[in-house]
C-alpha cells in the first residue's frame, strides 16, 4: 500500500490551502479598515495633544518669566519699602528727641519759675517773720538790756504807762 500524495498534502500544514488566503485577505481588510478608520483619530488625538503640551510648555515658560520679573519687582518693592521706613524711623526718633528737648527746656523753664516764685514767697515770709520777731524782740531787748543796767523795773513800768497813754491819746 503506498501513500497518497494528496491525503498526505492534506494533512500536512506547511502546505497552504485555500483557507490560509481567505484568512489572509480577511486579516489585510482588517488591516485597511484599522489603517484608515481608527488610526488617524488616534493620530489626530496624538497630534493635539503634542500641541496642548507645547502651548502648556511655552505657556510655563512665559509664566516662569513673568513670575521670576514679579518677584523681582516685589523684593525690590520691599527693598524700597523697608528703606523707606527705616528714614520714616530715623525721622521720627530725630523728631521725638527735638520734642523731648524741648519738652525738657519746658520743664526747666517752668521749675525755674517755680522755685523763682518759691524763693519770692520765701523772702517775703522771712521779711515778715523779721519785722515780727523785730516788734516783738525789740521788747524783750529793752527789758533785758534795762534790767543789765540795773533800771528799776517801776521805772519801766511807768514809761509803759506813759507810753500807753501817748498812744491812746494819739
Amino acid at each position: 500500500m503506498s501513500p497518497r500524495t494528496d491525503v498526505v498534502a492534506a494533512e500536512n500544514f506547511l502546505i497552504p490551502n485555500g483557507t490560509f488566503f481567505v484568512e489572509l485577505l480577511i486579516f489585510l481588510i482588517v488591516l485597511g479598515v484599522i489603517w484608515f478608520f481608527v488610526v488617524p483619530p488616534i493620530r489626530k488625538v496624538l497630534e493635539e495633544r503634542e500641541e496642548r503640551a507645547a502651548e502648556t510648555l511655552a505657556t510655563t515658560k512665559e509664566a516662569r518669566q513673568l513670575f521670576a520679573e514679579a518677584e523681582a519687582k516685589h523684593h525690590a518693592a520691599v527693598e524700597k519699602t523697608r528703606s523707606e521706613a527705616a528714614a520714616i524711623r530715623s525721622k521720627a526718633r530725630a523728631e521725638g528727641r527735638e520734642i523731648l528737648e524741648e519738652m525738657r527746656g519746658q520743664a526747666q523753664q517752668e521749675a525755674n519759675g517755680i522755685v523763682a516764685e518759691a524763693e519770692a514767697q520765701l523772702r517775703a515770709q522771712a521779711d515778715q517773720i523779721a519785722a515780727e520777731l523785730r516788734e516783738t524782740v525789740e521788747p524783750l531787748a529793752r527789758s533785758l538790756a534795762d534790767r543789765v543796767v540795773g533800771v528799776d523795773d517801776e521805772r519801766r513800768a511807768e514809761t509803759s504807762r506813759g507810753r500807753q497813754t501817748g498812744r491812746a491819746s494819739s
